[in-house]
Parts: C-alpha cells; sequence; structure tokens
C-alpha cells in the first residue's frame, strides 16, 4: 500500500486572498475543499473553485458563488476518477446556474462567471477551466500559465505573429477581453480540461486567480514569487494583493488568488479544527485589502 503524502495545512500550504479594487462589490468568489479519499488522512487531496462574476450581467456576485458551491458539492458526490470529477461537477454546476437563471427570469440576460477547478495532490494536479481566469504555475524560478485564455487575447496576439496587425493595436484593442467562453447556464462553447496528470514537485506554487491579477505582468508576478521561495502560501497570497493595490490602476476590477504551495514532506500536524467549519477566509482581514469572501468548505 502506497504511503500517503504529506498533508495540506492552511496558510502554510494554501492559502486564499480577495481585493475589491475600484468595484462597487465583490463578484469573485472562491473555496478550498478536502477530498481526500477514505483511507487517506484529511488534506491529503485538496479541491479549488474559484469563479469570477461577469460584471456586465446581473448577479455576477450570485453566479460565482453558486458556481463554485455546485462544483464542490457535485465534485465530492461523484464517484469517477479526479479529472472526469472535475468534468461531470463543471457541468452541474453551469446546469444549478441555468436552473437559476429560470427561475428569476433572467434568460434574457443570464447571470455568469469564469472558473477554475483544481484538484491538487503532493504528486500531481488536474484542472478545469472555462473563461479568462488565469492558472499559474510557478516552479524553479520561472512562471507559466497552465490554462487556456479563452478572452479574444490570443486570437489578437495570433494576428501579431501572422503580421496582420501591430502589438500595439493588439494590447489596446477595445474587443481584447472580450470573452469566447463563461459559465452561464448555457452549454460550454469552450473548456480546458487537463485529463492526464500533472506532474507537481515539492516546492511548486499553484496559483488560481482571478483576472484582476493582471495588473500586475508575468514578469512582476514572478519576481515576486523568487522573493517568496522559502515563505508560506498565505505570505505570497498576501504579496500578490499588496503589489495589485500599488500598482493604483485606475480601474481596477476584483482580485482574486487562491495559491497552492506543494509540501516538502509530511508534517504530521493535525489540521486546525477552524478548517472543519465554513470560514470567511483564513488571512488577515484588511479592511477591503484582504477581505475573503472564500470558505474552507467541510463535508
Amino acid at each position: 500500500m502506497r504511503a500517503p503524502g504529506p498533508r495540506f495545512e492552511v496558510e502554510k500550504d494554501f492559502a486564499g486572498r480577495q481585493h475589491i479594487g475600484h468595484r462597487e462589490k465583490q463578484e469573485d468568489y472562491y473555496a478550498f475543499g478536502d477530498v481526500s479519499e477514505k483511507l487517506e488522512p484529511p488534506f491529503t487531496r485538496l479541491l479549488v473553485g474559484l469563479g469570477d462574476g461577469l460584471g456586465a450581467h446581473i448577479g455576477g456576485n450570485v453566479a460565482s458563488f453558486l458556481l463554485v458551491s455546485e462544483f464542490i458539492k457535485a465534485y465530492r458526490r461523484s464517484a469517477l476518477t479526479a479529472a472526469w470529477r472535475l468534468r461531470v461537477a463543471l457541468e452541474a454546476a453551469n446546469e444549478a446556474l441555468h436552473h437559476l437563471s429560470h427561475r428569476l427570469q433572467w434568460n434574457q440576460a443570464p447571470m455568469g462567471s469564469t472558473f477554475i477547478g483544481l484538484v491538487v495532490t503532493a504528486d500531481h494536479a488536474h484542472w478545469i477551466s472555462v473563461g479568462d481566469s488565469p492558472l499559474f504555475l510557478f516552479r524553479e524560478g520561472q512562471l507559466q500559465r497552465l490554462n487556456a485564455d479563452h478572452s479574444l487575447a490570443p486570437l489578437l496576439d495570433d494576428r501579431v505573429r501572422r503580421g496582420e496587425m501591430t502589438a500595439q493595436e493588439a494590447q489596446f484593442h477595445p474587443d481584447r477581453h472580450v470573452l469566447q467562453s463563461a459559465c452561464m447556464g448555457l452549454p460550454l462553447t469552450l473548456v480546458d480540461a487537463r485529463m492526464e496528470k500533472f506532474p507537481l514537485k515539492p516546492g511548486d506554487v499553484l496559483i488560481a486567480a482571478s483576472d484582476g491579477v493582471l495588473t500586475l505582468d508575468a514578469e512582476t508576478i514572478q519576481d515576486l514569487l523568487a522573493f517568496g521561495t522559502n515563505t508560506t502560501a498565505g505570505k505570497i497570497a498576501d504579496a500578490l494583493l499588496f503589489a495589485v493595490r500599488g500598482a493604483h490602476h485606475p480601474r481596477q476590477d476584483n482580485t482574486t488568488v487562491a495559491v497552492v504551495k506543494i509540501p516538502a514532506a509530511a508534517s504530521g500536524k493535525q489540521a486546525p479544527e477552524a478548517a472543519e467549519a465554513s470560514s470567511t477566509g483564513s488571512g488577515p482581514q484588511g479592511a477591503d485589502a484582504y477581505g475573503a469572501e472564500g470558505n474552507l468548505v467541510s463535508e
């Protein structure tokens, strides 16, 4: 029998933070869930859900909350392999959006959200995503985006590579951030799903985020993470949100980061009792800087 992997500890190995930016309300939502198998110690398998509600539609905050909450419930109900559980859970959550929009008669302008679902163990991960919310991997000093960007940005960048427009035209194109796909209770047109195990190493850092974090360019994010190689997931999340606030973007969007740092070895520590109950975030609760709307979801 294979020995269980190391356990993920709140704040040390996983943490989430939020910043409202220059918006009237927070329309992002995130949650962590323990999805360890029956014979495994708690928190050896971690589930992450993150949604960025569509601000141009009614009920963006409702959409992101419902999508993430229903996704975690549906994942736990399934007995399939992890990759297929992600797919089935996303479809179930998207169907829940459809039913609520229909009940509220919002069908003409249905509420919607981007989405990232991520399941992580000490040595591998699977993910599924819809929309433009990024999933990053930081490994050995290098940052890379793992999931597909379902905005028009990649199509515009392709036009630059083909010589059809300049890089500046693509960068400032008015439709650059228009979404090709989002969860709106309608058939999903574009879904990025990692079906094979993505191998992970101790010290790897995974960051699921809403697109508000893209106020920071990739080089800035990489430099921040390089300085935090020996720190905790919570402090990494704090540093990212501090940098976003420090950028003073005049139209700063809601920003959410959910950070998972792969532990080096089993710690043998008991998960905090508070982790067994729903909470409004486990990090610092600054007035609007780090106010977390996510939960650590228990069974």
